[in-house]
């Protein structure tokens, strides 16, 4: 999913802080009208300025411009230039099913989609990102980069924000608190202090102070932070005693880029921090992304910082502004800010071979609780979270690849994954890694049969049968005669294959004698659920729609009985597929809304596109034809758009072909080609929302920017002019109107003027309304003679 598809941005994008964001707002206006000019605009400035968080606000505001997402990629837990390219392609594609069998890279990725890629803090990979963005530029012709760097990254087109430090009071700012707290430097001091001491309430009495404090910190956002947040235990005078000595001793003795007030403000903080805290401050780095209080405390605890005593720390660190704390969901997970991690890194005194290895006992042991999830708790909760903590999962693995010794643990942890793979869809990141696991010398042990059939499982999801069937048959040469399960699994999996491949009756009969043989006895072998659900629906397409529906109802009890409900969610769309088949298409669209309802939180890509096939099915049967073809056509493009080869699920398509046609017979051809055109262009996240009748309203920026003059920002970051003889036409139509006249598309209309395309299709059907026009020709040839004679 080159987006996700909730509807939200992709896998990187960073959550939401506990404090919000203050001032910048020139700033942030102006990297949003730079972005509708330049494809490549970067955010550049010393180390605790807030490039991050101002491009983040940035980005936030334009994300509905853009119909593939917003893709956020966190580099300062990256520090190898030549893990970046997977890591751009991690944030593009979580799913990991855009790229077919032969895997063009991340050109192949882009192609044409309409994406905004956030590279933030590049300064330490700077050489790679300018080389992979001029790449990217030069064969993504839709796409738009925005960058945070210390430096440019001196790439041909690109065009700088050098963001400066917070606004600071003046001579003539006044001494009130009010009149102060105008200044972004001020206000920021004032808002973390409310942060870390909300019983503390400044008064004019201390304004001079406050102020003082911010100018002698140079209106720096990540010192001015940790100032404040040492207002809770020591008075501010004391405070701008110490910020004298300190920055005075200090200035001369930072490198790497950061600017002196921040480097003598970090080193102060870590001074005054307590020996616990500047303990866990040395080891958090070992986590290269967000982490909950259970991982620091399970990772980071030993004898000199015992496990008691990690938690406090923590918060300490998260009251002293040195870890942010992050909503992510309903819980609340941390986050190192670069400079905190680079700090923390030199602090030194760690044993990070340990660290790494503890790190790494931690996320297998969270693989295999998301294995078992269901039966212990709310699954999908569970299996969202891992999906959460795939950087550090990552790590984990990346750890094993390098060192053979970890081969069994590492692919143990791969197969116990099987649910982010292909429950969840990451299977591009599965492949990769059980490849390279796989790939390390070792027997052929019961971890090796395991990870093969993972392996086996993911080709499947892609439709990749002839891997799938070779993979099968060298786990059936070699598998030792261990584990009584896995000939169980290997059976289940060969009929899988016959199931993609139409062979209804080889599917039943190994499907059904896999599941026979399945039966659970304690514990549910995780293929038990799937293999019921493939023989239903095998069944099903075989024309014994009765014993499919009872093989499916029969699923559904196990699944409500273990609290499964991925599984259960496959089972309504099989259920759904025996009502098709009844013709009530009422029914089947109601269980595929409850299935795709499930799909959707877990990014189920696979799923997703067989929901919205059969909803497209279903409206068709029920005679709603224009509907049908938006459903349908959305199906193909997210088929397409995620690398799932048609011929790989020939029986699955036949009734999206069927119903197709008749649509195409049913509506004018006109018609029958706008719905087409709608529907492809909706993107996964769209699609899904008009599938659920979820749809938002209307587009909260369509006035546009608003610039520092009040003018309206058009299309190419200037301001638009009096509409004179463009009437009856208002400014922002006159702008879609000459974009028509260039030949652009709605599509590509709405990428240019960052909105959403549903915006541009009702601008465009005024614009024909207005001028008594029947088609886009004549609209571009007035536009063309209107330009002309201005």
């Amino acid at each position: 999913m080159g987006e996700n598809v909730d509807g939200r941005s992709g896998a990187g994008e960073p959550p939401a802080e506990i404090t919000g964001f203050v001032g910048r707002k020139k700033e942030v206006r102006q990297i949003r009208r730079l972005l509708q000019a330049s494809r490549l605009v970067t955010v550049t400035g010393v180390a605790g300025v807030g490039k991050s968080r101002v491009a983040a606000e940035a980005a936030s505001g334009v994300r509905r411009a853009f119909a593939d997402g917003v893709h956020v990629v966190e580099l300062a837990g990256v520090g190898d230039p030549g893990h970046l390219e997977r890591a751009v392609a991690r944030a593009l594609d979580p799913t990991g099913t855009l790229a077919g069998p032969g895997d063009p890279g991340l050109a192949g990725l882009l192609g044409d989609r309409q994406a905004l890629l956030v590279l933030d803090s590049c300064e330490h990979l700077v050489d790679a990102c300018a080389a992979l963005a001029q790449t990217l530029l030069e064969n993504s012709p839709e796409l738009r980069i925005l960058a945070t760097s210390r430096q440019p990254l001196g790439v041909p087109g690109e065009h700088i924000v050098a963001l400066p430090p917070m606004a600071l009071p003046g001579p003539r700012a006044g001494t009130s608190l009010a009149a102060l707290a105008r200044h972004d430097a001020v206000a920021l001091f004032l808002q973390r202090v409310a942060a870390a001491n909300p019983g503390y309430a400044p008064t004019d009495a201390d304004a001079a102070r406050i102020a003082e404090i911010c100018v002698r910190l140079e209106g720096i956002p990540l010192a001015i932070e940790l100032a404040a947040a040492r207002a809770r235990e020591i008075p501010l005078g004391l405070i701008l005693r110490f910020l004298d000595d300190r920055l005075w001793l200090l200035a001369g003795r930072t490198a790497g880029g950061r600017h002196p007030t921040v480097g003598a403000t970090v080193e102060w903080s870590h001074e005054l921090c307590t020996a616990d805290e500047r303990l866990l401050w040395a080891r958090l780095p070992v986590f290269v992304s967000a982490f909950d209080a259970a991982a620091a405390e399970a990772v980071c605890a030993d004898g000199e910082l015992p496990a008691e005593r990690v938690l406090p720390a923590l918060l300490g660190l998260v009251d002293k502004s040195i870890v942010v704390p992050v909503r992510q969901e309903e819980d609340t997970v941390y986050r190192l800010p670069g400079i905190i991690r680079e700090y923390g890194v030199a602090a030194g005194g760690v044993d990070r071979e340990r660290l790494r290895r503890r790190h790494l006992e931690y996320y297998a042991g969270l693989a295999q609780r998301g294995r078992r999830a269901g039966r212990y708790g709310d699954q999908l909760r569970m299996w969202i979270r891992v999906r959460r903590d795939w950087p550090n999962l990552r790590a984990a693995l990346d750890l094993c690849a390098e060192d053979a010794a970890l081969r069994e643990i590492g692919l143990m942890t791969a197969a116990a994954l099987w649910y982010l793979w292909v429950a969840c869809g990451m299977l591009r990141e599965g492949r990769h890694h059980l490849e390279r696991l796989l790939a390390l010398p070792g027997p052929w042990d019961d971890a090796r049969a395991w990870g093969t059939l993972t392996l086996v499982y993911i080709a499947e999801a892609r439709g990749d049968l002839e891997p799938a069937r070779s993979l099968l048959e060298e786990c059936d040469r070699h598998s030792p005669p261990g584990d009584p399960l896995i000939p169980l699994v290997h059976l289940k999996m060969s009929g899988t294959v016959a199931f993609l491949e139409g062979d209804t009756r080889g599917a039943e009969r190994m499907l059904g004698e896999a599941a026979e043989r399945l039966v659970p006895d304690g514990e549910v072998p995780e293929v038990f659920l799937p293999a019921l659900i493939e023989l239903g629906t095998s069944l099903a397409w075989g024309g014994e729609t009765a014993r499919a529906g009872e093989v499916f109802l029969e699923c559904r009890r196990i699944c409500a009985e273990l609290g499964e409900e991925w599984a259960s969610a496959y089972a309504d769309y099989g259920l759904g597929l025996v009502a098709l088949a009844e013709g009530d298409a009422g029914r089947a669209a109601a269980y595929a809304r409850d299935s795709l309802r499930v799909k959707r939180r877990l990014a189920d890509a696979v799923g997703i596109v067989f929901c919205l096939e059969l909803l497209g099915c279903a409206a068709a049967c029920d005679g709603d034809l224009p509907r049908a073809g938006r459903l349908l056509a959305a199906a193909r493009a997210g088929r397409s758009d995620k690398g799932l080869p048609e011929g790989g699920y020939p029986v699955m398509t036949a009734d999206s072909a069927r119903w197709a046609e008749v649509v195409d017979r049913g509506l004018p051809p006109r018609e029958a080609e706008r719905a087409a055109r709608e529907g492809a262009g909706m993107g996964l996240a769209q699609a899904v929302a008009y599938a659920l009748g979820e749809e938002p309203g209307g587009d909260a920026g369509d006035a546009g920017e608003v610039g520092d003059a009040g003018d309206t920002v058009g299309v190419r970051g200037g301001a638009v002019r009096d509409a004179g003889d463009w009437a009856p036409l208002t400014r922002r139509e006159r702008e879609v109107a000459e974009l028509v006249a260039d030949g652009l598309t709605n599509r590509q209309i709405a990428h240019r003027l960052m909105v959403v395309q549903r915006t541009v299709d009702s601008h465009v059907e005024h614009i024909l309304a207005k001028l008594g026009f029947s088609a886009r020709a004549q609209v571009a040839a007035w536009a063309t003679r209107r330009r002309r004679d201005a």
